[in-house]
């Protein structure tokens, strides 16, 4: 069986003891001071201070353990904030939002169909975005504000552009959501085409 790799908790403790026994060295058989010990080192003065009166790390330790808190989802310690009693109350792997459903090429359309409904016609990228309706306010925000819209960069990302899936949650391609990969990959092979053709030098030729 291959040996384990040592935890970096494990690396730390020993790079900790070497340094308190070069600082222990310097100080008593050297006779250096803090000051001369530190810049020996590499280290603050303040890291040398705490090599003497806290050479395990465990003082440093057990003060930290008080401001860290425990998570309301899984129990595991979460980060400390502005002082003892004030960590986060959930890790960041349970926090509110971190396990939202991620926007699918259904879900968006969906909610292109529902902005549609609510506003008389389809979104573009200007209504989906919190820059431009911040600059423009009024009607633009409080759109935004009624429920949570997908990001306009998830749009390009899922469908390639805004055309497509705008196309895709019209009322002629209602509701064939299988047709996003046909469409989306229509347009990869038509980008494909184009990058090769200015590759080789050729130009397509209209018929």
């Amino acid at each position: 069986m291959a040996p384990t790799q040592p935890s970096v908790v494990s690396v730390r403790v020993v790079e900790r003891r070497r340094a308190v026994a070069l600082a222990r060295h310097f100080r008593e058989a050297e006779g250096l001071s803090i000051g001369q010990i530190a810049d020996r080192l590499g280290r603050s003065t303040a890291t040398i201070k705490a090599y003497f009166y806290d050479p395990t790390g465990e003082n440093a330790r057990a003060v930290k353990a008080r401001y860290v808190g425990v998570c309301r989802g899984c129990g595991a310690y979460t980060q400390p904030r502005n002082g003892k009693g004030d960590a986060y109350a959930y890790c960041k792997a349970c926090h509110p939002g971190a396990i939202e459903r991620r926007w699918t090429s259904q879900l968006v359309l969906e909610a292109m169909i529902e902005w549609e409904r609510r506003f008389g016609r389809l979104p573009n990228s200007y209504d989906w975005s919190r820059t431009h309706a911040r600059r423009r306010g009024g009607e633009a925000l409080e759109r935004l504000a009624v429920r949570r819209w997908p990001p306009a960069s998830v749009v390009g990302s899922l469908f390639g552009n805004w055309a497509v899936a705008r196309s895709l949650a019209s009322a002629e391609g209602r509701p064939s959501w299988e047709a996003v990969g046909a469409a989306r990959g229509r347009q990869a092979g038509a980008r494909g085409g184009a990058s090769s053709a200015r590759a080789s030098g050729c130009e397509a030729v209209p018929g």
